[in-house]
């Protein structure tokens, strides 16, 4: 669908009233303007609505439900996140582009794709609800459901080998200096007000070992493709028809495809340690979903300078996890150690 602007309405988000509960949906009247901006644009049903409900994901994420025919769709509200009404406006247009052309790439159709976007009114943007589990509920409850977790990777995988093939923009520039700038302020940051601070010698290591890649011409020997460019563990979905789903496309780029894998094999492996496994169960679950997604890849693609590429994105990715306050100094100190390893 294509971008809708009648008149010139103002949509908000709902307030935070006393009555207001996280985790829960709350009632909005029908003359809610996002309501009836829903009515009047959205609405697709034969028979009309008859009333609605909210619920709040975050700030800036809401979900609205019709209540009898428990039609739902997801709203994001870019002027919750950002301050800037010109910003929120192009924030807001290019998450809607980015999410309609990864549709473009072979994920429009089918059991393994992107969400719908429905609309755009200025700074909102009206999307498919995919309702389900993610990859991030897998690894939580993978000691309750055998197979699970492992079914998703794979799926996964093959999302990401699919944008990859689908997507190659064998022309555009290969740069690698903006992912070694991205590295070394991970580690500036940790030196800065982090677990490395005052610690000059592992600092000064793991900043020797980046400018080792920075100088591997493997690292831009590649077919530029559009990469997801936010492959964390909550933004793959299975709908509780199967299948998957690849949400949050606003980050979407041009650049190598070893960044995508190296950020959700990292990703994986930080989830499944937090949840309650160890590093060698990490190692054996990260070993399936590399496997997988190379193996789903087109014939003629050097697998195994992918592979490569793919550690310095992990090590990268491990580095900027490390950087949340809110994990334990040990687990910090061992996500380092991980990254280094994987430098080395």
């Amino acid at each position: 669908m294509s971008v809708v602007q009648p008149v010139d309405h103002v949509l908000e988000p709902p307030e935070d009233l006393p009555a207001f509960r996280w985790n829960d949906w709350f009632d909005v009247p029908g003359d809610n303007p996002v309501v009836a901006y829903i009515q009047n644009y959205l609405w697709d049903l034969p028979d009309p609505p008859q009333s609605w409900e909210t619920a709040r994901l975050s700030k800036a994420v809401y979900l609205y439900r019709e209540k009898q025919t428990q039609k739902t769709l997801l709203v994001k509200f870019y002027s919750a996140k950002v301050s800037s009404s010109a910003q929120a406006e192009r924030y807001a247009a290019n998450e809607f582009q980015r999410t309609q052309q990864a549709q473009s790439f072979g994920l429009g159709d089918g059991p393994i794709r992107a969400p719908r976007a429905l609309h755009r009114y200025r700074d909102v943007l009206f999307l498919e609800y995919i309702d389900g589990l993610t990859l991030e509920d897998a690894i939580a409850i993978r000691r309750n459901r055998p197979g699970l977790l492992l079914a998703i990777l794979d799926r996964t995988a093959r999302l990401l080998a699919v944008l990859h093939s689908c997507s190659q923009e064998p022309d555009a520039e290969r740069v690698f200096r903006h992912e070694i700038a991205d590295a070394r302020k991970y580690i500036d940051d940790l030196t800065r007000a982090g677990v490395l601070e005052g610690n000059p010698l592992v600092t000064g290591a793991l900043l020797r070992l980046v400018d080792r890649w920075a100088a591997d011409p493997t690292m831009q020997d590649y077919v530029p493709v559009h990469i997801h460019g936010d492959a964390t563990t909550s933004n793959f979905i299975v709908p509780g028809e199967g299948g998957l789903v690849a949400i949050d496309w606003e980050r979407m780029w041009i650049a190598d495809p070893a960044s995508d894998l190296g950020r959700l094999t990292a990703e994986v492996a930080h989830g499944i340690v937090r949840l309650g496994g160890n590093d060698d169960e990490a190692a054996e679950i990260i070993r399936f979903a590399q496997q997988a997604y190379l193996n789903a890849l087109p014939p003629g693609w050097d697998r195994e300078a992918l592979a490569h590429r793919a550690r310095f994105y992990r090590a990268a990715s491990t580095l900027r996890i490390c950087r949340n306050g809110w994990l334990p100094r040990l687990e910090r100190m061992n996500l380092v150690a991980q990254a280094m390893a994987l430098l080395i």
